[in-house]
């Protein structure tokens, strides 16, 4: 009997390096990400740590897992509807599914999930829909992939826990009820709702119209999970002042164990912010539409998540143009808006500056690219 462990961890904290130590090479493991490069940062701690990937560890991303060790093996017994066993050729990317509904009204071209093209098409499984095949699946089908996997593999460890929405999240609820197989999941609570795309889910975290609170979120999971808050609560990228910083303006706990000093500085003059704006050593980080402007290198603050860089420079929404006011208070804000700023501010691993949105129109017009 295996018990499962979630690691909720603080922005920075060695995540990635955590799982790597933490792994046994002598027993069969398989580690599981979202995205190309968090394998590759993955693969290379790895490395780092026993000088090859051993021989019994596979890094794969969470779609290639679906595909590969779910669905694909077994797909004589996969039912669709009234169809049963059917092959594909892959997993297709591009190409996103016709919506039930367009502009709340329903939508005729919308197949079905009792149809073939819900879930493929022309020979390929819809990225998006995989999890969701999987979950629709009767017991004693998914029973079936459990047994198999069992065969290969002793230990799952899923990254970025916190990217894991609706289906992909019913799915990883499966794996850590069961109690044959060994599951660690890790990652930070307060990144969720927080897209490096531009579609954003909304379950687990959020109950009808209200956010879910941390306490909620780990209800989520069976009682006997091992839930783990103090292993990775203290981050090794940012600083102790801009820790101080957060957990003051934002109410989000993180701690720190970096040896850099580390300031953050709000910029008010023109001087100033003309300055770090044309300063090609700070990485500007705009809510959107980084792409539009000319002061480079810049990022959106959502798809900085992953990210490290030295300094940067957050152009502030209006919605934070108090953030540094005695006043400022978090309370009526989502968690959507609080986790997007926190995810921008702990990126940087030395220097933080702040531009007001009032102070940085006036000069927008001189950022913005010609056409």
């Amino acid at each position: 009997m295996a018990n499962s462990t979630i690691m909720l961890a603080a922005a920075g904290s060695g995540k990635t390096y955590y799982v790597a130590n933490h792994l046994d090479p002598n027993k069969k493991n398989l580690v599981i990400t979202y995205t190309n490069q968090n394998v590759a940062n993955l693969q290379k701690e790895i490395i780092k740590k026993f000088g090859e990937i051993p021989i019994n560890t596979k890094v794969i991303t969470f779609s290639s897992f679906i595909y590969r060790w779910l669905l694909k093996p077994l797909e004589p017994i996969l039912k669709i509807g009234n169809h049963e066993g059917f092959i594909t050729t892959g997993v297709e990317v591009k190409k996103t599914p016709e919506p039930q509904t367009v502009d709340k009204k329903p939508n005729p071209k919308y197949n079905k999930k009792v149809e073939l093209k819900h879930y493929i098409y022309f020979g390929k499984y819809y990225v998006s829909r995989m999890s969701s095949l999987f979950n629709d699946q009767k017991n004693s089908v998914k029973k079936i992939i459990l047994q198999r996997i069992i065969k290969f593999c002793d230990c799952i460890y899923f990254d970025e826990l916190q990217d894991f929405m609706d289906a992909d999240f019913t799915l990883l609820q499966y794996f850590i009820k069961n109690k044959e197989i060994e599951v660690f999941a890790v990652g930070d609570f307060h990144q969720h709702s927080v897209s490096k795309s531009n579609t954003i889910s909304s379950k687990p975290f959020k109950n009808g119209k209200r956010y879910i609170t941390k306490e909620d979120y780990i209800n989520l999971f069976p009682n006997d999970t091992v839930i783990d808050e103090t292993t990775l609560i203290k981050s090794r990228r940012v600083p102790k002042e801009i820790c101080k910083l957060i957990n003051s303006k934002l109410k989000i706990y993180i701690d720190s164990i970096s040896e850099i000093k580390g300031h953050y500085d709000l910029l008010t003059t023109e001087s100033q912010i003309k300055d770090v704006l044309n300063d090609t050593s700070i990485k500007k980080l705009f809510y959107r539409e980084s792409a539009k402007y000319t002061c480079l290198p810049n990022i959106n603050w959502g798809y900085s998540k992953g990210d490290t860089y030295k300094k940067t420079c957050i152009i502030l929404t209006s919605t934070f143009d108090n953030l540094f006011e005695d006043n400022f208070s978090p309370k009526k804000l989502s968690p959507t808006q609080i986790n997007t700023l926190y995810v921008a501010i702990t990126r940087a691993t030395h220097e933080v500056y702040f531009i007001k949105d009032k102070d940085f129109k006036p000069l927008k017009i001189d950022y913005v690219i010609k056409n």
